[in-house]
């Protein structure tokens, strides 16, 4: 679609599902999650405007998730002292709560129940601890699964470090914010009290596909789906 007009394109989104489950969950419709990292360009108040449209159109339930306390990890590990860590997250996370609220306005999709949740907000429930214990307790136990979350803190570190290679201590506390994101990738449905659930992002990730693969020791529960979102134009 051609248009000069930038804020009156209308995107849709295809949709991988990781798995054959992942496809039945997500096409039951019933409840998203969508992650939306802060400091990642991509989420644009337009992008987050046609990203609920097109969600809104397939599920009965929308959610956002924002790692505000999970993203402290990585400030912490960059060198940020904890309480200029802690402000600088929880800065960045109040605009994009407050782009995604302004997006789901604007989104305009009536019937359709929307909830945009800080991390911090959630993180205190049992049923989010008792799964974070468990995932911390998988990377601990395996090596592998541990090495492949790794791997994807050292890319973002680098971008960070000027292309320099993060130490092992620097990727260890990184992680962090990947472990703490880890309970919805294996059970929304848990923490969320919905009876299935949809986890959305935009591309695929090494340690997400071996979650959803089997290749860890993490247990994912058979109502949780994870599916890749991207937009075309």
């Amino acid at each position: 679609m051609t248009n000069t007009n930038p804020s009156t394109i209308v995107l849709t989104f295809t949709a991988e599902p990781l798995t054959e489950n992942c496809q039945e969950v997500s096409a039951q419709g019933e409840h998203v999650l969508v992650g939306v990292s802060p400091g990642n360009s991509y989420f644009s108040e337009q992008r987050l405007t046609e990203l609920f449209r097109w969600a809104g159109s397939l599920f009965r339930r929308v959610d956002v998730m924002i790692p505000d306390s999970a993203q402290r990890h990585t400030w912490l590990a960059l060198g940020y002292q904890p309480n200029r860590a802690r402000r600088k997250s929880h800065a960045e996370s109040s605009r994009i709560l407050n782009r995604a609220n302004r997006a789901w306005q604007a989104a305009e999709v009536p019937g359709v129940e929307f909830g945009a949740y800080r991390l911090s907000e959630i993180e205190e429930r049992p049923s989010y601890q008792e799964l974070l214990r468990e995932s911390e307790k998988a990377l601990a136990d395996d090596p592998e699964t541990r090495e492949s979350y790794h791997r994807v803190v050292r890319k973002v570190l680098r971008n960070h470090l000027a292309g320099a290679e993060p130490t092992e201590e620097q990727a260890a506390e990184a992680a962090r914010y990947l472990i703490a994101e880890t309970p919805f990738l294996i059970s929304t449905p848990q923490i969320m009290g919905v009876s299935s659930s949809t986890a959305i992002y935009q591309h695929r990730l090494e340690f997400v596909d071996r979650i959803y693969a089997g290749q860890t020791p993490l247990r994912r529960n058979a109502r949780q789906a994870f599916v890749v979102a991207r937009p075309v134009s």
